[in-house]
């Protein structure tokens, strides 16, 4: 093994995904287009709910914090010199944590907002506890759908842990011949 092929073995492994390209960018395309549904709804009905009224805006972040992720994501960072690659990694990889933190602490705060009114009253526009049905069910539903598959990942996990214990820790995952 030479000196470069070991320089640049742990990158390798980090960046490496476990999908394929197509499942990747299928699924990238469909987070960015649910996160411009979200900053549209959020937009158009900024001012449609008084029980809840930072409902619109917790879309409308949420939206542009998936956006600017994915975009950081796609981002490759191409380094002067071999000595600088761990360097732009660590940048890299602190900045998505970042994101990535200030994302989890605005989806919990976004569910208080969202679930402490449930049901708004969708009619009266004049009621103190009005918030149009639009912006509502689709924030409770986008909402609502992170954890069904939140659980159903879990789920999965789990059953691939068993799967990996039964057969007595002999799967080798990620290894490589070399």
């Amino acid at each position: 093994m030479d000196l470069e092929s070991s320089l640049y073995a742990p990158l390798r492994t980090i960046e490496e995904q476990p999908t394929s390209p197509a499942a990747s960018a299928s699924m990238k395309i469909m987070t960015c287009l649910l996160a411009i549904a979200s900053i549209t709804i959020g937009t158009v009905y900024m001012d449609s709910c008084t029980k809840q009224y930072l409902i619109p805006i917790y879309l409308i972040v949420s939206g542009s914090f998936t956006l600017f992720f994915i975009m950081l994501s796609l981002v490759s960072c191409i380094p002067s010199d071999e000595s600088n690659i761990l360097v732009c990694h660590k940048i890299g990889q602190l900045w998505k944590s970042v994101i990535s933190l200030f994302s989890f602490i605005w989806f919990i705060t976004g569910n208080v907002w969202i679930y402490q009114i449930y049901e708004p009253d969708y009619i009266d526009k004049a009621s103190p506890n009005y918030c149009d049905r639009t912006l509502y069910l689709f924030a409770f539903w986008t909402t609502t759908v992170t954890y069904i598959l939140l659980g159903i990942a879990l789920f999965l996990g789990f059953c691939g842990l068993l799967c990996a214990c039964a057969l007595g820790g002999s799967l080798r995952i990620g290894q490589r011949g070399g």
